[in-house]
């Protein structure tokens, strides 16, 4: 089955927290009875199993309410946006690992052809305590991605099945999502060393262009692979495309 991939954009990662947060609170399971035709959806089983090696090393498998699932419906055919996510919280510490915005998701069809926009990607956050590290698909293009096009800093997602279900709410469609991804991610500084900056801005003017654009190595940055499954049932509102 064809892949769904998703290319991202360094420039924008400040615009895609705010919109993944607010796509994250479409479709989710929070109750809102009386407030939206969003119903509990607590009772739909989901589960998510991510694994994390690399830089970093993870394994865990999120279930319920810790699996978050974002849908916002466009208003022309192919313009839904979709995001998922798996979350674990223990103590004081915490790891997420999230998917999209994913534009063009559609439930009818979900293999076809989509629209890829450059600041689709994945990310990984890990928090241990005060201390904290961040993995993105951008920083991967920036520090160890040697395509030009970025096709090494895309994520893959890939369904299997997508199961329309019975749903006893006219306002509410249900669909059991089952599929597996993959990416790749780095953590870089915030603000590059000097030798870091100075080596790709000399290497830039004796020779032009080069993917990556920096060396990993002098700049500090760190690379993951992030891959996992995911079975959800989600409730979603109705749609001309979702229903």
């Amino acid at each position: 089955m064809t892949p769904i991939v998703a290319r991202p954009l360094p420039r924008l990662f400040v615009l895609l927290s705010v919109l993944v947060a607010a796509l994250s609170g479409c479709g989710n399971d929070e109750s809102t009875t009386g407030k939206s035709p969003i119903s509990k959806a607590s009772t739909a089983p989901k589960t998510m199993t991510i694994d994390v090696t690399g830089g970093l090393n993870l394994h865990y498998v999120a279930t319920g309410d810790d699996v978050a699932v974002g849908f916002l419906p466009g208003k022309e055919p192919g313009a839904n946006w979709l995001t998922l996510s798996g979350n674990q919280n223990k103590d004081d510490d915490s790891n997420s690992v999230s998917i999209g915005p994913i534009l063009g998701f559609s439930f009818e069809n979900p293999y076809q052809p989509h629209i890829e926009l450059l600041f689709q990607g994945g990310r990984v956050e890990v928090t241990h305590g005060e201390s904290n590290a961040s993995y993105d698909t951008g920083a991967y293009y920036l520090y160890f991605d040697k395509d030009k096009t970025g096709a090494n800093s895309n994520v893959k997602l890939d369904f299997t099945s997508v199961e329309k279900l019975h749903s006893d709410n006219k306002l509410l469609v249900r669909y059991r999502l089952i599929g597996s991804f993959q990416f790749n991610a780095a953590s870089g500084p915030e603000q590059p060393n000097e030798a870091c900056s100075k080596e790709a801005a000399t290497y830039a003017a004796e020779h032009g262009e080069r993917h990556p654009g920096f060396d990993a190595k002098l700049c500090e940055a760190k690379s993951v692979v992030a891959k996992g499954s995911f079975d959800i049932t989600q409730d979603f509102p109705v749609t001309e495309d979702a229903g």
